[in-house]
């Protein structure tokens, strides 16, 4: 059953750097993954781009491997074959598409 549940709140504040990544048209994602999760190896038809909030991320794509954690910015173009693990304590992260 659809619910509106009212607030007074009306002002949420968003991380200016999340913020530049929403595309004119699109979404953001915020994603959790926890510890040991696997997105095992797939494309996107458009492009994506992730920044870690928190936590780490083995991140692996077509000719490479990198552990990326806070802070760091994944440009990841259509097609590219990629895969991910969120390491110990997990990783949230935002994908802008």
């Amino acid at each position: 059953m659809t619910q509106i549940i009212a607030s007074q709140r009306t002002e949420f504040t968003i991380d200016p750097a999340i913020l530049s990544l929403l595309p004119e048209q699109g979404s953001i994602e915020l994603q959790h993954d926890a510890a040991g999760k696997v997105h095992r190896f797939h494309t996107h038809p458009v492009d994506e781009i992730l920044v870690i909030i928190s936590g780490r991320l083995n991140f692996m794509w077509d000719g490479g491997e990198r552990v990326v954690g806070a802070g760091d910015t994944i440009f990841l173009p259509a097609g590219t074959l990629h895969q991910s693990e969120a390491l110990e304590g997990g990783a949230i992260y935002a994908i802008a598409t």
